[in-house]
């Protein structure tokens, strides 16, 4: 799927003029991945790994962090925006690209304030007003004024916040600039998220609509980023579907729910987290795990100490609450109440807000680039002739990437699954001092690795009970403390661990007749829990390992 991606974005190039044949990457210029890093960050980020990695000529290393944070800003990731942020920042060439600073600030500003660092985002957000008065950089001046809003309503600052925003709103809501709309525009949203969490949803229902009627015009107007208005009329349905449930007009919000389904933002799993609120109150409570259900990978990838994973924790334990699943329901509660603890404030608060109450600072500058008809006519008739040569090129490398990228993976799997069985199966951070339930673990696993009766097929738990003598209890709990699996995961796990023994020692086996021997009654079975342990298929481990030339698999 993501060499796709990358082909369908590469190709954007070729049919818009903006990919130079006889340059190749040197070509790809900061504007032209602004343009497409709404909608596809995940493909930017790729082609800005490229570059960094292959060289760049008409790309800065300060222009390839810039585009990195923003692409992570748009993923919510924000440990990484704030770690390229900075690196943006300490660029030795920065102080002589005061647009490109002002960015870096506003986005260093916002992953500050979302972490609850809100001294750190007020000392940020004072340079970046600093160079929006300097260059009259209007939009520039909204945003900070939302990122001074997000601050307030952090702190407690209720009234402060939303004179923040109405001020950024009534500043430039008559403006035919689409950059200071989009700024307008997002101002509305983070109102109208405000009002909902202040029960306020008769007005937060008004200004939804009116935060449409920002978004139509901006269509009108044109030159937004693909993808842009789409996200935008995807929050707004969101926030119109939640305001107008929880004031029982259920028909209007069933109206704005499909409204947001239909969009091309509520495609994405990420884009799904925005209609959580609606599917809560009107007790959709499948759909929520549905919808949420994806997004613990995601979001893992990065800082999980942080609010949005705790919403999550409490979305999906509120979830299986309703569906009556009340052990799920307590675990993840109990998850979101240690987040909550790690989240506690780290700056004096009275200090902040003192400070954020005397400027008037703003958002992150929205970088938002027209696509250059002009530009494009010149270079399609040139592009025409060789652009499918080259798209043929640019997928053989792609292929030949991802070819290289699995065998490496491979290579690193068989590795360390070599490593894992070359351990004692109970790490030592799991020893205590209960030495007698460790010994009873030991003696109860030794009994079965001596016995190989795990082999059979019909090997369970009960199973394990007679052949170690303990009660049906000490062998779920024992499994628990010293493995963190189950009895049903932990049979597997052995078989699957007995597999690699048998691939080692018998070459000359086919990949059905160690399954068999591992007691696994179907090569399918057998192929997805060593995939799920190890990464990799068991075919794949014996290639690795250099022992299947001439074997069938």
């Amino acid at each position: 799927m993501k060499i796709v991606t990358h082909i369908l974005f590469l190709m954007t190039f070729l049919t818009s003029g903006c990919f130079i044949v006889n340059a190749e990457r040197n070509n790809i210029t900061a504007q032209q991945l602004r343009s497409i890093i709404v909608e596809n960050p995940d493909s930017v980020l790729s082609i800005l790994d490229m570059l960094e990695s292959e060289g760049s000529e008409s790309l800065q290393p300060y222009e390839i962090n810039l585009l990195k944070g923003i692409a992570y800003n748009e993923k919510r990731m924000f440990s990484l925006v704030e770690r390229y942020a900075k690196e943006t920042l300490q660029s030795d060439s920065i102080d002589s690209h005061l647009k490109e600073k002002l960015n870096a600030l506003t986005l260093l500003s916002t992953a500050q304030t979302f972490f609850g660092n809100f001294q750190g985002s007020i000392n940020t957000s004072l340079k970046g007003i600093e160079i929006a008065r300097e260059t009259g950089n209007l939009p520039g001046e909204l945003n900070i004024l939302s990122t001074m809003a997000k601050t307030a309503f952090a702190m407690g600052d209720r009234k402060q916040g939303y004179g923040y925003l109405d001020q950024a709103i009534s500043t430039g809501e008559s403006s035919d600039d689409i950059r200071v709309l989009a700024n307008v525009s997002s101002a509305y949203g983070i109102k109208v998220v405000e009002l909902y969490a202040d029960d306020r949803f008769e007005e937060g229902l008004k200004e939804g609509y009116k935060r449409l009627g920002i978004i139509d015009r901006i269509d009108r107007l044109g030159g937004a980023p693909e993808g842009f208005t789409d996200q935008q009329r995807a929050y707004s349905y969101a926030r119109i579907a939640s305001c107008a449930q929880r004031l029982n007009k259920l028909d209007e919000a069933k109206k704005a729910y499909n409204s947001f389904i239909a969009t091309d933002f509520a495609k994405h799993p990420m884009g799904k987290a925005y209609i959580i609120d609606y599917l809560l109150d009107s007790n959709q409570w499948n759909k929520v795990v549905e919808f949420t259900s994806p997004l613990f990978p995601i979001l893992a990838q990065g800082d999980t100490i942080n609010d949005d994973f705790r919403s999550l924790l409490i979305s999906n334990a509120r979830a299986y609450a309703g569906l009556g699943e009340f052990r799920k329901a307590y675990g993840l509660s109990d998850r979101a109440a240690l987040i909550k603890d790690s989240l506690q404030l780290r700056e004096n608060t009275a200090q902040a807000r003192e400070l954020a109450t005397v400027f008037a600072l703003n958002e992150k500058e929205l970088e938002l680039a027209n696509a250059k008809a002009a530009l494009q006519q010149r270079h399609l008739l040139m592009i025409a002739s060789f652009g499918i040569a080259l798209l043929v090129a640019i997928i053989a490398w792609l292929l030949f990437r991802a070819y290289r990228l699995s065998r490496k993976q491979q290579k690193i799997s068989t590795q360390r699954i070599d490593e894992l069985l070359s351990m004692n199966r109970i790490s030592p951070e799991n020893l205590e001092s209960d030495s007698d339930s460790l010994r009873k673990f030991i003696s109860m696993q030794q009994s079965l690795l001596n016995s190989d009766l795990f082999s059979n097929p019909t090997f369970n738990r009960e199973n394990i009970m007679e052949c170690s003598g303990l009660t049906r209890s000490m062998v779920i709990n024992l499994i628990e403390k010293y493995t963190g699996l189950t009895p049903s995961d932990y049979i597997n796990k052995l078989r699957v661990e007995h597999s690699v023994v048998l691939i080692q020692e018998h070459p000359d086996w086919t990949i059905d007749a160690i399954a068999e021997a591992c007691g696994y009654k179907r090569r399918a079975t057998y192929y997805s829990h060593f995939s799920k342990i190890f990464g990799i298929t068991p075919a794949q481990y014996r290639k690795e390992k250099g022992k299947d030339k001439s074997v069938p698999i």
